[in-house]
């Protein structure tokens, strides 16, 4: 029987070759030989490669492949039938809150929320009495979410924009724990995040401002003049648009002072430009059925919905721009939406993030440089992301080695498409181990996102979760997906066996891996898989698997 620690040997090997400091392991490992350009170019721009994707990469050449990823919209016949087909636990005691009654319910249901309305939502967020719902009933459409992430991750064909949804997630942070209602509409917000994945950033921007999700997670739903809630406004600079490097707060005390600004654009922010944005933004709120005082309410839309008494009308100035007093209904706001997203700081921050998703830890500075100059051309072309994704994916920087570590849902992810397993999520037990790992998949308390650098990923706690995801992601207790690995082919040899499926992960090593988990597992190579019983089969076969997931040619993009 092979152990847990032979396995954990074998992943501190795989970061010692990736150049991690500090792993220096007793086994070692050759480093990455024959691993593909197609290879690499599936890893970093899908969530693992599979062999269809091979296939179809190598027929239609790289360039042809990613036009077509980048064409690819939102609808995928396959996915819809994979996520209507699936079906998530639903359980809670019976109770009673006021004179409103509830029986207890543990049941499977579909995923009925993923393309619900807003006034769907707004059934669950509205706290009345003759709306009273049980918690798990209220928080349902983010749980839904989340179990659908997994699906889409895997058997998504658009793969491309799963990956960008994903990035632009971990971009415009919420944690659907924070309130039920935050979790009750967040379908919508992940749709907004599918739909602009490719499009245009400006438009993104403004609707990620408007989503339900995002102003009750930064506090702007209760956003009011005098004094104004400086949540969002803050996030929104320092992360959303212009970024922590372009806050100058250290380095001036006054706007003109901060150089541009008595042109009219400001170079970087200070915190008297917060205080200007979180009062353009008093009064944006949703329409949730809220009391407004003097027997008003707000509509029951799960929209947006602006209240004209909570917004500070007068003048304001943002990064040098003066904004006269007494605009209509949602001006103010929307014209720094409209300064920020054509920011060239902007620019910069944004582009620097997707190619340290999609690249490297630390793009180059002139590749930062040239990415930013296609993300101002572009400003208002539908397809401002994809021009920039495009121009990233065909740069010369783009050829360099595998050099990210797939953080632990992308292992999870990876793991599945590699092995061909159908994703069921019944459950979502698997969220438990990739939290013990340090992924909080749409749960991530802080509003940057998860880290997405390699570093942060290499804790004593997260490589021990990695190596219990890649031994137990294909058993049955997991509730992550199913496969028939003992199946076994006609004549199948036990070399074979383990070769088939070490292939599947990491082609490259085929050899290499199976003569290891053979020798390793005393199996003989000539062994009739036939004979063998299907529960050691399925060891074996997971065992293999796991040996070419803990390799720099998997774990790496």
């Amino acid at each position: 029987m092979l152990t847990r620690r032979m396995f954990h040997t074998r992943l501190l090997a795989s970061l010692s070759l990736a150049a991690v400091p500090g792993f220096a392991p007793d086994i070692a490992l050759s480093a990455p030989t024959g691993v593909s350009a197609d290879e690499v170019w599936l890893n970093r721009l899908t969530f693992g490669a599979t062999p269809a994707s091979r296939t179809a990469i190598a027929a239609m050449g790289r360039e042809a492949w990613l036009d077509d990823q980048l064409g690819r919209g939102v609808s995928d016949p396959g996915l819809d039938a994979a996520l209507a087909a699936a079906r998530l636990r639903i359980a809670y005691a019976a109770g009673q809150e006021g004179t409103i009654a509830w029986d207890a319910v543990d049941e499977l249901r579909p995923l009925g929320y993923l393309g619900a309305a807003a006034t769907d939502m707004v059934e669950l967020a509205v706290y009345r009495d003759d709306a009273i719902l049980n918690w798990a009933q209220r928080v349902r459409p983010g749980e839904e979410v989340i179990a659908a992430s997994l699906i889409r991750a895997v058997h998504a064909e658009a793969q491309l924009r799963e990956v960008m949804t994903q990035f632009w997630h971990e971009h415009f942070s919420v944690n659907t724990d924070k309130e039920v209602e935050v979790a009750a509409f967040f379908p919508l917000y992940d749709a907004t995040m599918r739909q602009h994945a490719f499009g245009n950033f400006r438009v993104l921007l403004g609707a990620v401002a408007r989503s339900p999700s995002m102003l009750y997670f930064l506090d702007n739903d209760t956003n009011r003049a005098t004094p104004a809630n400086e949540n969002f406004a803050r996030e929104l600079m320092e992360l959303h648009t212009l970024g922590a490097e372009n806050y100058l707060n250290d380095r001036f005390s006054r706007w003109d002072d901060v150089p541009g600004a008595t042109e009219g654009l400001a170079d970087g922010y200070l915190d008297l430009d917060v205080y200007e944005v979180a009062r353009a933004f008093t009064g944006w709120s949703v329409g949730d059925w809220r009391d407004l005082g003097d027997d008003l309410r707000a509509p029951e839309t799960g929209e947006v919905h602006f209240i004209a008494a909570w917004h500070d009308p007068y003048q304001k100035r943002v990064l040098g721009r003066e904004f006269p007093p007494n605009r209509g209904p949602m001006v103010d706001g929307d014209e720094v939406l409209d300064i920020l997203a054509r920011h060239p700081g902007t620019a910069r921050h944004i582009c620097r993030k997707i190619a340290r998703r999609l690249l490297s830890d630390e793009p180059e500075a002139g590749l930062v440089a040239r990415l930013a100059e296609v993300f101002v051309a572009a400003a208002d072309a539908p397809d401002q992301i994809a021009q920039v994704v495009r121009a990233l994916v065909l740069s010369p920087e783009f050829e360099a080695p595998p050099a990210k570590l797939r953080r632990p849902f992308e292992v999870l992810a990876g793991l599945y498409r590699a092995t061909g397993a159908k994703v069921i999520t019944t459950q979502i037990l698997y969220r438990g181990l990739l939290a013990r790992a340090g992924w909080w998949q749409h749960r991530y308390n802080l509003p940057t996102g998860h880290p997405d650098r390699s570093l942060p990923w290499t804790g004593a706690g997260t490589l021990n979760r990695i190596v219990d995801l890649v031994l137990d992601a294909h058993e049955d207790w997991f509730d992550g997906a199913t496969a028939d690995l003992a199946a076994v082919l006609p004549g199948e040899t036990a070399a074979a066996f383990v070769r088939r499926h070490v292939a599947a992960v990491a082609p490259a090593r085929e050899a290499e891996i199976a003569a290891d988990v053979l020798q390793m597992a005393q199996r003989r190579p000539m062994l009739p898989m036939a004979g063998v019983p299907e529960d050691e089969r399925h060891t074996l076969a997971t065992q293999a698997i796991a040996f070419a997931a803990l390799t720099p040619d998997f774990l790496l993009r």
